[in-house]
């Protein structure tokens, strides 16, 4: 739950501490713009992003020990997808701060448009992580609440890949508000709810049967003599004589 914890906060300042770049409609110049005035808080924000990584990997390697069959492995490849984006998109982001007095319009707006592509393709990887989660939620390795909250997260991110296509200026246009404002909070959530879901006990883990009456001191009598011993010993005992009248 701490690095769930750690995670959200972490991810939640660098959301808000610096203003989203400029969007798909807007020209280079409004880039160059922007990284000059945002420079230093975006390699300050890469930095909270690198730690919330690292404690986002804690959150995925406790959640992928209570899954079992295929989809456990489509959650692991999920994370892995998901923790490559996020990389990625920081090296573009962290990078152009560098020398944005450098940078021309055209080379800033081709750049920024690969960051852009981040937010509506980074929907296909948390679906993957999602599912598993929901699927887990219903046979019980994890809480109900959780489940609805995986069902919730992972049918809104089906919604926002439309944002891959969505046009320019649009509510569902590419690192629009649908991905900055509505998938990114979600984002965050989801993955505090997962790291609060496994903090609590495992609910899947099968409780100790109380002693019955043919138990003593809470072990199993010892019923483990074959029938045929039995009727061995019972033959023996009988009387010779009885066995044999003549």
């Amino acid at each position: 739950m701490v690095a769930a914890v750690a995670f959200a906060v972490l991810y939640a300042v660098a959301l808000l501490m610096v203003p989203a770049l400029p969007g798909i409609d807007h020209p280079g110049l409004d880039i160059v713009t922007h990284l000059n005035e945002h420079s230093g808080a975006m390699r300050t924000q890469a930095l909270l992003l690198a730690f919330g990584a690292l404690a986002l990997v804690v959150v995925l390697g406790h959640a992928r020990d209570r899954l079992a069959g295929p989809y456990a492995f489509v959650f692991t490849i999920g994370s892995a997808v998901v923790l490559v984006q996020i990389s990625i998109a920081t090296w573009f982001t962290a990078g152009l701060s560098l020398h944005p007095g450098d940078l021309g319009s055209g080379t800033a707006r081709a750049l920024a448009d690969v960051v852009t592509m981040f937010g509506p393709l980074l929907t296909v990887a948390n679906i993957m992580v999602a599912a598993p989660i929901l699927l887990a939620a219903n046979e019980g390795r994890f809480p109900r609440w959780l489940g609805i909250v995986a069902a919730v997260f992972a049918v809104e991110q089906l919604i926002e890949t439309i944002t891959i296509i969505g046009p320019p200026g649009s509510f569902i246009s590419p690192g629009g508000p649908m991905n900055t404002y509505l998938g990114g909070p979600l984002f965050i959530l989801f993955f505090l709810a997962l790291g609060v879901a496994l903090s609590l006990p495992d609910g899947s883990e099968t409780p100790a049967l109380p002693a019955g009456p043919g138990t003593a001191g809470g072990e199993p009598a010892d019923d483990s003599r074959p029938a045929d011993a039995s009727a061995s010993e019972a033959s023996a005992s009988e009387d010779p004589a009885e066995r044999d009248p003549e």
